[in-house]
């Protein structure tokens, strides 16, 4: 009965995710130029309210706690929380006060202590499920809805007004695939459930190379490195890779046998200039950056378009102070998602989860805007991440250094 419980109680807790992190998504349907329906607005605020009203719920008392361990992660954070407010003080804008008191209250009770706990040891794969079913159906929708046959435009955008946002949702799910591949990897069951997974992969990446969206292309693959990295520990994981890579190959032959149009549309990206102009914004961000910023409306005043960069919107809106701390959060958090995946692969093999969402968070960040209060799934996923391992890892029981951080063959002292 116990395992009844748990079971129903981790399906309810896939749903909340991905009705959570398929609510926070609905923004990217909107731009400047094409902002949102008020009515979709409406839904993601109700899509993202209920899921953390019924998580708060389920949490109770946990509602209670703050984090305060690893050190190094709580301190980074409430210092930036702190200057962000500061900043909202400094330019009189109520919004930065308000995602401020946001980040400083709400995300470590939420996402950093209360979720993680409430999933515990299964935190990894649920949150890997919920990312996964709560953005493929707007990849999903995308092919369904407006087929690239159809397509006037030479770079595909799906439901999408952006042809980046389809890349990056496509990456994000991606996240999610890469993370169940290496699971099944560490499996000796599931091979068909790794060919499917492999499938998925496939048409992800075709997704965002038919939307040229170089930033999530670049991302893939370099979440595919930790898929290589995981692949190569085993003969038989290569065994299966090799069978695997056999059926992907056949079956995308045959699918550019009846439909040669696909691999034409791929072949014939439009060019771009390198960065798209975004040189030019970060230079002026650099010229006009300032202790603690400009201002919420900094980048859509100057430039009527967003900073294409996490650090530079962060630099442009709150200061040259808060973004030196988000990259050093960022890095740290690097640091201790590796130590997590290496204290916890032998009895997680979703533990690598952590490492993956960050990259794929913090890769896209070069070319997009990834932050904020509720930002889209990805941020949701690296802030659940960031609270997996301020909810499991006490650094002061790991001895490990740096060296030995990755060799299996070592074992934990």
């Amino acid at each position: 009965m116990i395992g009844y419980k748990t079971k129903r109680k981790n399906r309810i807790i896939v749903v909340l995710l991905a009705i959570l992190f398929g609510g926070a998504s609905l923004t990217n349907l909107g731009t400047l130029y094409a902002p949102l329906d008020p009515a979709i607005t409406v839904l993601r605020f109700t899509m993202i309210g209920i899921a953390l009203m019924l998580f708060a719920i389920i949490s109770g008392s946990e509602l209670l706690n703050i984090p305060t361990k690893p050190f190094p992660l709580t301190f980074l954070w409430n210092a930036y929380s702190l200057v962000f407010i500061l900043s909202g003080f400094a330019n009189n804008d109520l919004t930065i006060l308000r995602d401020g008191f946001w980040f400083m209250i709400a995300v470590p009770v939420i996402f950093f202590n209360a979720l993680p706990k409430l999933m515990k040891k299964s935190a990894n794969i649920l949150i890997t499920l919920g990312l996964l079913l709560g953005v493929s159906p707007y990849i999903i929708c995308s092919w369904a809805l407006q087929p690239v046959w159809q397509s006037d435009s030479r770079i595909y955008s799906g439901i999408f007004p952006n042809a980046n946002q389809l890349g990056f949702t496509a990456a994000a799910m991606s996240s999610s695939l890469f993370v169940l591949a290496i699971g099944c990897l560490f499996s000796k069951k599931n091979s068909f459930q790794l060919l499917l997974v492999n499938i998925s992969l496939v048409a992800c990446l075709m997704t965002i190379m038919l939307a040229n969206a170089r930033t999530s292309l670049i991302t893939f693959f370099i979440m595919s490195l930790l898929l290589l990295w995981q692949l190569f520990q085993s003969t038989r994981n290569i065994v299966m890779a090799v069978i695997a890579a056999f059926a992907i190959g056949m079956a995308i032959v045959s699918i550019g046998a009846q439909n040669p149009w696909l691999f034409e549309r791929i072949g014939d990206i439009q060019e771009k200039d390198a960065l798209s102009g975004r040189n030019d914004i970060w230079a002026k961000t650099l010229i006009d950056m300032k202790l603690l910023g400009n201002g919420e409306k900094y980048f859509e005043s100057n430039f009527d378009l967003g900073a294409h960069n996490t650090i530079v919107h962060i630099m442009g809106v709150n200061g040259i102070i808060a973004a030196m701390l988000m990259v050093s959060f960022a890095l740290v958090s690097f640091y201790y998602a590796a130590i997590y995946f290496r204290k916890h692969w032998r009895e997680d093999r979703y533990a690598i989860a952590p490492l993956v969402f960050m990259t794929c968070f913090w890769t896209l960040s070069m070319g997009e805007g990834m932050f904020g209060s509720l930002g889209n799934a990805m941020t949701l996923a690296y802030m659940l991440s960031v609270g997996v391992i301020m909810a499991d890892l006490n650094p002061s029981d790991n001895k490990m250094t740096a060296i030995i951080l990755f060799d299996r063959k070592m074992v934990n002292k």
